[in-house]
Protein backbone atom coordinates (compact mmCIF):
# COMPACT_ATOMS: atom_id res chain seq x y z
CA UNK A 1 0.00 0.00 0.00
CA UNK A 2 2.83 2.37 0.86
CA UNK A 3 4.57 1.60 -2.44
CA UNK A 4 1.37 2.30 -4.35
CA UNK A 5 0.89 5.59 -2.49
CA UNK A 6 4.48 6.64 -3.26
CA UNK A 7 4.07 5.72 -6.94
CA UNK A 8 0.82 7.68 -7.18
CA UNK A 9 2.46 10.71 -5.56
CA UNK A 10 5.39 10.59 -7.98
CA UNK A 11 3.04 10.19 -10.95
CA UNK A 12 0.97 13.16 -9.79
CA UNK A 13 4.10 15.31 -9.41
CA UNK A 14 5.25 14.44 -12.96
CA UNK A 15 1.88 15.34 -14.44
CA UNK A 16 1.74 18.52 -12.36
CA UNK A 17 5.18 19.62 -13.59
CA UNK A 18 4.33 18.90 -17.23
CA UNK A 19 1.01 20.74 -16.89
CA UNK A 20 2.74 23.96 -15.77
CA UNK A 21 3.92 24.84 -19.27
CA UNK A 22 1.27 25.97 -21.75
CA UNK A 23 2.64 27.55 -24.98
CA UNK A 24 -0.72 29.24 -25.63
CA UNK A 25 -0.97 30.85 -22.21
CA UNK A 26 1.31 33.90 -21.70
CA UNK A 27 3.82 34.36 -20.25
CA UNK A 28 4.57 30.70 -20.99
CA UNK A 29 5.75 31.34 -24.54
CA UNK A 30 8.09 28.98 -26.38
CA UNK A 31 11.08 31.08 -25.22
CA UNK A 32 10.08 30.68 -21.58
CA UNK A 33 12.33 29.16 -18.94
CA UNK A 34 9.39 26.87 -18.13
CA UNK A 35 9.45 25.28 -21.59
CA UNK A 36 11.30 21.95 -21.30
CA UNK A 37 11.72 21.79 -25.10
CA UNK A 38 13.30 25.23 -25.60
CA UNK A 39 16.91 24.96 -26.73
CA UNK A 40 18.28 27.40 -24.13
CA UNK A 41 16.98 25.13 -21.40
CA UNK A 42 18.96 22.11 -22.68
CA UNK A 43 22.08 23.45 -24.43
CA UNK A 44 24.71 20.81 -25.27
CA UNK A 45 27.55 23.29 -24.67
CA UNK A 46 28.17 26.92 -23.74
CA UNK A 47 28.79 28.03 -27.35
CA UNK A 48 25.60 26.51 -28.76
CA UNK A 49 22.77 28.72 -30.08
CA UNK A 50 19.72 28.64 -32.35
CA UNK A 51 17.75 31.44 -33.98
CA UNK A 52 14.16 31.79 -32.77
CA UNK A 53 11.21 32.49 -35.09
CA UNK A 54 7.50 32.96 -34.53
CA UNK A 55 5.11 33.04 -37.51
CA UNK A 56 1.58 34.48 -37.37
CA UNK A 57 -0.26 34.10 -40.69
CA UNK A 58 -3.79 35.11 -41.67
CA UNK A 59 -4.69 33.55 -45.03
CA UNK A 60 -7.63 32.74 -47.25
CA UNK A 61 -8.04 30.63 -50.39
CA UNK A 62 -10.18 31.87 -53.28
CA UNK A 63 -11.81 28.72 -54.66
CA UNK A 64 -12.65 30.46 -57.93
CA UNK A 65 -9.08 31.55 -58.71
CA UNK A 66 -7.09 29.01 -56.61
CA UNK A 67 -5.05 31.82 -55.08
CA UNK A 68 -3.96 32.15 -51.45
CA UNK A 69 -3.97 35.74 -50.17
CA UNK A 70 -2.18 36.21 -46.87
CA UNK A 71 -0.55 38.54 -44.40
CA UNK A 72 2.30 37.28 -42.26
CA UNK A 73 3.90 38.63 -39.11
CA UNK A 74 7.27 37.11 -38.29
CA UNK A 75 9.25 37.70 -35.11
CA UNK A 76 12.94 36.85 -35.49
CA UNK A 77 15.42 36.69 -32.62
CA UNK A 78 19.10 36.84 -33.55
CA UNK A 79 20.62 34.65 -30.85
CA UNK A 80 23.90 34.33 -32.70
CA UNK A 81 27.05 36.33 -31.83
CA UNK A 82 27.00 37.75 -35.39
CA UNK A 83 25.66 41.00 -36.82
CA UNK A 84 23.44 40.17 -39.82
CA UNK A 85 23.70 42.47 -42.84
CA UNK A 86 21.33 40.47 -45.04
CA UNK A 87 18.39 38.10 -44.63
CA UNK A 88 17.15 35.34 -46.94
CA UNK A 89 13.69 33.88 -47.45
CA UNK A 90 12.66 30.76 -49.40
CA UNK A 91 9.83 31.13 -51.94
CA UNK A 92 9.60 27.45 -52.79
CA UNK A 93 6.66 27.67 -55.20
CA UNK A 94 8.75 29.75 -57.61
CA UNK A 95 10.54 26.54 -58.60
CA UNK A 96 7.56 25.47 -60.71
CA UNK A 97 7.85 27.83 -63.67
CA UNK A 98 9.64 27.94 -67.03
CA UNK A 99 13.43 28.32 -66.85
CA UNK A 100 13.58 28.11 -63.07
CA UNK A 101 16.65 26.39 -61.68
CA UNK A 102 14.58 23.24 -61.18
CA UNK A 103 13.26 23.39 -64.74
CA UNK A 104 16.76 23.94 -66.17
CA UNK A 105 17.97 20.92 -64.20
CA UNK A 106 15.18 18.86 -65.77
CA UNK A 107 16.09 20.20 -69.21
CA UNK A 108 19.70 19.12 -68.69
CA UNK A 109 18.38 15.61 -68.05
CA UNK A 110 16.16 15.82 -71.17
CA UNK A 111 12.93 16.03 -69.21
CA UNK A 112 10.39 18.41 -70.70
CA UNK A 113 7.95 20.06 -68.33
CA UNK A 114 4.50 21.46 -68.98
CA UNK A 115 3.14 24.41 -67.00
CA UNK A 116 -0.21 25.72 -65.84
CA UNK A 117 -1.53 29.20 -66.60
CA UNK A 118 -0.08 30.80 -63.47
CA UNK A 119 3.25 29.02 -63.82
CA UNK A 120 3.59 30.21 -67.42
CA UNK A 121 3.28 33.78 -66.11
CA UNK A 122 5.99 33.16 -63.50
CA UNK A 123 3.58 33.17 -60.59
CA UNK A 124 4.44 30.98 -57.62
CA UNK A 125 4.68 33.00 -54.41
CA UNK A 126 4.42 36.73 -55.01
CA UNK A 127 5.52 39.17 -52.30
CA UNK A 128 3.32 42.27 -52.49
CA UNK A 129 4.87 44.19 -49.61
CA UNK A 130 7.58 43.60 -47.03
CA UNK A 131 8.59 45.72 -44.08
CA UNK A 132 11.20 45.22 -41.40
CA UNK A 133 10.45 46.92 -38.09
CA UNK A 134 7.81 48.97 -39.91
CA UNK A 135 10.08 50.17 -42.75
CA UNK A 136 10.30 49.06 -46.37
CA UNK A 137 13.51 47.22 -47.23
CA UNK A 138 15.42 46.45 -50.41
CA UNK A 139 14.46 43.13 -52.02
CA UNK A 140 16.42 41.04 -54.51
CA UNK A 141 14.65 38.01 -55.98
CA UNK A 142 16.57 35.09 -57.49
CA UNK A 143 13.95 32.49 -58.43
CA UNK A 144 13.18 30.73 -55.10
CA UNK A 145 15.47 32.91 -52.96
CA UNK A 146 14.46 36.36 -51.75
CA UNK A 147 17.33 38.44 -50.35
CA UNK A 148 16.53 41.27 -47.96
CA UNK A 149 18.93 44.12 -47.24
CA UNK A 150 18.01 45.60 -43.85
CA UNK A 151 17.97 49.37 -43.38
CA UNK A 152 19.91 48.69 -40.20
CA UNK A 153 21.99 45.58 -39.40
CA UNK A 154 20.40 42.99 -37.14
CA UNK A 155 22.53 43.02 -33.99
CA UNK A 156 23.26 40.01 -31.77
CA UNK A 157 20.63 39.33 -29.09
CA UNK A 158 18.07 41.53 -30.83
CA UNK A 159 14.50 40.98 -32.05
CA UNK A 160 13.27 41.94 -35.52
CA UNK A 161 9.71 42.11 -36.81
CA UNK A 162 8.88 41.33 -40.45
CA UNK A 163 5.47 42.04 -41.99
CA UNK A 164 4.84 40.42 -45.37
CA UNK A 165 1.78 40.54 -47.60
CA UNK A 166 1.84 37.90 -50.32
CA UNK A 167 -0.07 35.66 -52.72
CA UNK A 168 0.60 32.04 -53.59
CA UNK A 169 -0.86 30.45 -56.70
CA UNK A 170 -2.05 26.84 -56.90
CA UNK A 171 -1.38 25.28 -60.29
CA UNK A 172 -1.14 21.87 -61.95
CA UNK A 173 1.93 21.64 -64.16
CA UNK A 174 3.89 18.45 -64.70
CA UNK A 175 6.74 19.15 -62.27
CA UNK A 176 6.57 16.98 -59.18
CA UNK A 177 5.40 18.77 -56.05
CA UNK A 178 3.60 18.25 -52.77
CA UNK A 179 1.46 21.42 -53.07
CA UNK A 180 -1.53 20.53 -55.24
CA UNK A 181 -5.30 20.69 -55.63
CA UNK A 182 -7.88 18.18 -56.79
CA UNK A 183 -11.63 17.64 -56.84
CA UNK A 184 -13.06 15.69 -53.90
CA UNK A 185 -16.76 15.15 -54.49
CA UNK A 186 -18.44 18.54 -54.66
CA UNK A 187 -15.44 20.25 -53.04
CA UNK A 188 -11.94 21.26 -54.14
CA UNK A 189 -9.20 19.82 -51.93
CA UNK A 190 -6.08 21.97 -51.40
CA UNK A 191 -2.77 20.57 -50.19
CA UNK A 192 -0.76 23.56 -48.97
CA UNK A 193 2.96 22.87 -48.53
CA UNK A 194 5.69 25.54 -48.27
CA UNK A 195 3.16 28.10 -49.46
CA UNK A 196 4.43 31.03 -47.36
CA UNK A 197 7.76 32.95 -47.41
CA UNK A 198 9.96 30.94 -45.08
CA UNK A 199 13.00 32.55 -43.50
CA UNK A 200 16.24 30.67 -44.18
CA UNK A 201 18.27 28.94 -41.50
CA UNK A 202 21.25 30.83 -40.11
CA UNK A 203 23.60 28.60 -38.15
CA UNK A 204 27.10 28.52 -36.73
CA UNK A 205 28.57 26.14 -39.34
CA UNK A 206 27.29 27.52 -42.65
CA UNK A 207 25.85 30.96 -41.92
CA UNK A 208 22.84 31.49 -44.19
Amino acid sequence: MKNFTLFAALLFSVFSASAQYNPLSPPNTFRSADNPLYWKNRTPNADYWQQDVHYRIAASVDEKTDIISAKMELSYWNNSPDTLYEVFFHLYQNAFQPNSYADKNDQAQRRKNSFGKYEQDGKGTEVLSLTMNGKEVEQQLDNTILRIVPNQPILPNSKTEFNIEFKTYFDQGSMGRRMKLFDSGEFTHYDGVHWYPRISVYDRKFGW
